[in-house]
């Protein structure tokens, strides 16, 4: 096995790869003819629109099918592009190999594993954002062609089975859909005749998390934030700490209680879930919390907030600045139902079920995720 290879430019010359950042398109112009803008966004699946350009462009932010690329701000991740001619915008580095013996594929298993190392070195920045120099000084294996292949080969096939237990947790939720809108009907028509209201006439409470820079620690009470809410699911996997008298602090204007709803307010805006059982934690501003009355199921009102319907309304608070908020005021006003609270017992029910099933099929995966580091550890 050959020692260490640089992801940066700071290669041998046999071994070389260039990283060719995109270009900063203005917003000028994006228009509606010409070749698509590649975002970040786009790459990730969270785009609503997409821009094109119309005119002369360097030829090194030209895409092809085939070419890699990193996002390396907002949002690390390694991609394969296959979507026909385009244009790079900036943040995302696209991958050109100089006279590289190297499997395409390997070379993208190595950069998103060391991407996830990576990413601890943004803890506490609202934005992710990995500097140059950092990206350089990466080393990932360099072993020969037949076994870069058969590393790849493994790998693949493990995501494969990954995909495989995420297409269940997909088709699982989009179950739990389905009974919403039997139970509830479709909000966004109404089908079922209920009275609206807004979420302040729901709620006990509405806040958000700390808005002073809190002292973070390596250790101690969790501190979450945007990231940290996902859909039906707190992650703890990207977390920050706080010691236990940073805690009291935060604590004297609001203490997280199981039941409670979080919606995140900053970048990926929207996303909702429940704060579970035996739990302690204090939060950023860029969550907040929503406390129902007693009249409201908290599950009920996680889907409800998650439904098309409100989700529809949360979006048209995005503007055209590149970082997304949901603010306080806008959450107030968003306007919701309150069905027969028998009912959403019943919903709330048929969701735990489910969660039993989600629950195995999050196990598995994290298993064959533990297989995939393992794997890379070998090559180390």
């Amino acid at each position: 096995m050959r020692q260490g290879w640089c992801i940066g430019l700071r290669l041998p010359v046999q071994l070389r790869a260039n990283n060719q950042n995109g270009y900063a398109f203005k917003p000028e112009q994006r228009g509606s003819e010409g070749l698509p803008i590649i975002r970040i966004q786009d790459l990730t699946g969270n785009a609503y629109d997409l821009g094109y350009y119309n005119g002369d462009y360097p030829k090194k932010v030209e895409l092809n099918d085939g070419d890699v690329l990193i996002s390396w701000s907002a949002s690390l991740g390694v991609y394969l592009w296959n979507h026909g001619k385009a244009l790079l915008n900036q943040h995302i580095f696209k991958v050109v190999f100089d006279k590289v013996e190297i499997d395409k594929f390997y070379f993208m298993y190595a950069v998103e594993y060391n991407l996830d190392k990576m990413s601890l070195k943004t803890h506490g920045a609202t934005m992710k954002h990995i500097t140059k120099k950092d990206f350089d000084n990466v080393v990932i294996p360099y072993p020969d062609l037949d076994y870069q292949k058969e590393v790849a080969y493994r790998l693949t096939s493990l995501k494969g089975i990954i995909e495989k237990y995420q297409k269940q947790l997909d088709l699982l939720d989009e179950l739990v859909k389905a009974r919403f809108v039997e139970m509830f009907g479709d909000l966004r028509i109404n089908d079922k005749g209920w009275k609206y209201y807004k979420l302040d006439e729901l709620t006990e409470l509405i806040t958000d998390g700390e808005h002073a820079t809190p002292k973070r620690t390596t250790q101690g009470i969790y501190l979450l934030s945007a990231r940290n809410v996902l859909n039906h699911q707190l992650s703890l996997e990207d977390v920050d700490f706080i010691d236990c008298d940073e805690f009291d602090r935060i604590s004297r204007r609001i203490i997280p209680k199981e039941g409670d709803v979080l919606i995140s307010c900053s970048g990926s805006i929207g996303r909702c879930c429940i704060v579970p059982k035996n739990i302690k934690f204090q939060m950023v501003r860029s969550i907040a919390l929503l406390r129902f009355k007693s009249n409201i199921n908290p599950v009920f009102a996680e889907y409800m907030i998650t439904s098309d319907y409100l989700q529809n309304q949360i979006n048209k608070s995005k503007t055209a600045s590149s970082q997304a908020n949901l603010f306080q005021g806008k959450i107030k006003s968003l306007k919701g139902v309150v069905p027969p609270l028998e009912l959403q017992n019943q919903f709330a029910s048929f969701v735990q079920e489910i969660d039993k099933s989600r629950l195995r099929e999050l196990l598995a995966i994290k298993q064959i995720k533990l297989l995939l580091n393992d794997s890379w550890l070998l090559l180390y």
